[in-house]
C-alpha cells in the first residue's frame, strides 16, 4: 500500500514550542523539547477542562487549531499514540494496589481512546473516530488509517499524534528519546499539480537512497520534522518488521 495525501492544515505543541513560526524555526535545528508544555485552553469550559490531563490538553489544543470550534463535526478523526494517557492508568494501578475504591470516571478517561472520546463529546463530533496504537510507528499507523478513511468517507480527515514520557516507575521501557508533544494534520486528497506526501511499507532488507537524517527525537517528532522540511525528499524509518518510506511528492 502506498498512502498518498496532502496536508491542508497543521498545528503542534511541545515545551517551548507553541505556534507554527516557532516550529518552523525548530525544524532548522531540531532538538528534543525539555520541560512541561504550556497549553492554553481558556476556550474550553472549566468543567470539561478539569477532566483533561496534560496529554489530553495538548491533543485537544492542536485538534482545535486545525478544526476551530463549531467546525468539523462531520470530519473523520484518527487519534494515534504509543502510550496514550498512561499517567491516568498508572494512578489507577496504584489505587488498586492500595486497595482503594476505583473511580469509574477515572477508568473511562484512562483507556486508550479516552482522549479522542473526550474531544468528540466536547465538540459534538458525529463523524467516525478511530484510535490507533503502535509500539514505535504510531504516526505511520495513524496515516494509514487516516488515508483509508479519506478514500472511504470524505474530503478531509484529521490526524492527531500525541505522547508523553512514561512515569518514572516505567521509565526503563523507554527505547527512544521522550518528550511531551502533540501535533495534528488536516489531510485531504492530493490533487493534480499540487505538493503532497506518500507513505509506503518496505521490506526490512530493501535498500533505498536516504536523505539527510534528523536529530535524536521521539519518533513522532522525527516524522513532524520531516514534514516541516520543504527541501527534504524522503525519510526511511526502520522497525522490528521492516521499514517505512516517507516521501515528498508532486502529483
Amino acid at each position: 500500500m502506498r498512502a498518498v495525501f496532502a496536508i491542508k492544515a497543521w498545528a503542534a505543541v511541545a515545551p517551548g514550542l507553541q505556534n507554527q513560526a516557532q516550529w518552523l524555526q525548530w525544524a532548522q535545528a531540531p532538538a528534543c523539547p525539555v520541560g512541561v508544555a504550556e497549553v492554553d485552553l481558556a476556550h474550553v469550559p472549566p468543567m470539561s477542562r478539569r477532566r483533561l490531563g496534560l496529554l489530553a490538553k495538548m491533543a485537544v489544543s492542536v485538534a482545535d487549531a486545525v478544526l476551530p470550534s463549531g467546525q468539523g463535526v462531520d470530519v473523520p478523526m484518527v487519534w494515534a499514540s504509543r502510550y496514550g494517557d498512561a499517567e491516568k492508568m498508572i494512578a489507577l494501578l496504584k489505587s488498586q494496589a492500595q486497595q482503594e475504591p476505583l473511580s469509574p470516571t477515572a477508568f473511562g478517561l484512562s483507556v486508550h481512546n479516552g482522549v479522542g472520546a473526550q474531544y468528540s463529546i466536547l465538540r459534538g463530533v458525529r463523524a467516525n473516530a478511530v484510535c490507533v496504537a503502535s509500539s514505535y510507528c504510531a504516526p505511520e499507523a495513524g496515516v494509514v488509517e487516516a488515508v483509508s478513511l479519506l478514500q472511504e468517507e470524505g474530503r478531509e480527515v484529521m490526524l492527531v499524534c500525541y505522547d508523553q514520557p512514561l512515569a518514572s516507575e516505567y521509565a526503563a521501557f523507554h527505547d527512544e528519546p521522550v518528550a511531551d508533544y502533540a501535533w495534528s494534520l488536516l489531510l485531504e486528497p492530493l490533487r493534480s499539480g499540487c505538493e503532497g506526501f506518500a507513505l509506503q511499507a518496505l521490506d526490512a532488507d530493501s535498500s533505498f537512497e536516504r536523505d539527510s537524517s534528523a536529530a535524536a527525537l521521539p519518533h513522532g517528532l522525527d516524522v513532524l520534522h520531516f514534514l516541516l522540511q520543504a527541501h527534504r525528499k524522503n525519510m526511511v524509518c526502520s522497525h522490528a518488521a521492516g521499514q517505512w518510506l516517507w516521501e515528498r511528492v508532486h502529483a
